[in-house]
């Protein structure tokens, strides 16, 4: 399934293309790419390794264009502790992915996929939540190897920074900028840990090329859709395409490990 026939595979591109656009689109008019969807909905097809492998270039070009468009609007005390730990943890990635099987991957991205959709669906009941300015080092430490780590698995990172974040109660941008900066530095981190351990094929690189113009697509029609969208109407829809998928993933991990 994964090979060279892989280009011309119709059932790649229906699973690729609306997650690209989803990721893209969500990055390009909010900052925040929703690459927890595009794991789960291309793994629905494709093996996680090789989707997350396939996704890291397109993550790397489009992390150059937010990075612009939020220049400057992040939050340095909080990103000079948490990135390091991202870090840890992709190091700790980098010593587990040849240990962990196909079905435990599948399975972990179901269950952050629904952990997700469930915390954005209590977070949007509880809005008024107390601010927090306080710095806490250790939850820093946690949640940044967490992420760094779930990152470098299975491009699902952005939850565990999520949680890591919200408390604090950016503003929107300060929020966008701060998610931007961090993964573009773990995503960069990755690009170099996966070529040091020989994880690009022809194949996923080929793919990555093939899908770059879709992706480039979505940024645009995102910063065209940046005063226009329905970000919680855009969310919800995320959310439920997020849970119904992780629910699938997590439904056929088990049956083969049960």
């Amino acid at each position: 399934m994964v090979g060279t026939s892989l280009i011309s595979d119709p059932w790649f591109y229906l699973v690729s293309i609306p997650a690209l656009l989803l990721t893209s689109i969500s990055k390009g008019s909010l900052g925040l790419g929703l690459g927890v969807v595009a794991v789960p909905l291309m793994a629905l097809h494709l093996p996680v390794p090789v989707v997350v492998t396939l996704l890291l270039p397109i993550l790397c070009l489009t992390d150059l264009v937010t990075l612009w468009q939020y220049r400057g609007e992040w939050s340095w005390p909080l990103l000079r502790i948490v990135v390091p730990a991202a870090l840890l943890g992709i190091g700790l990635g980098a010593l587990a992915i040849h240990h962990l099987s196909e079905t435990w991957l599948r399975l972990g991205v179901g269950i952050i996929s629904i952990d997700f959709a469930r915390r954005r669906w209590l977070e949007s009941r509880h809005s008024a939540r107390e601010v927090d300015h306080r710095l806490r080092p250790a939850s820093s430490v946690f949640w940044g190897a967490a992420s760094g780590f779930t990152s470098f698995m299975a491009n699902a990172g952005e939850p565990a920074l999520a949680i890591y974040l919200l408390p604090y109660k950016l503003t929107k941008r300060c929020f966008a900028g701060t998610t931007t900066a961090f993964f573009a530095i773990v995503n960069l981190a990755k690009l170099v840990s996966f070529s040091m351990l020989g994880l690009f094929t022809r194949t996923t690189l080929l793919a990555s090329l093939v899908l770059t113009p879709l992706a480039v697509f979505g940024i645009c029609a995102g910063f065209w859709l940046n005063r226009r969208l329905n970000v919680t109407l855009f969310y919800k829809f995320a959310n439920i395409i997020l849970f119904v998928i992780g629910t699938r993933l997590l439904y056929t991990s088990l049956k083969v490990i049960l």
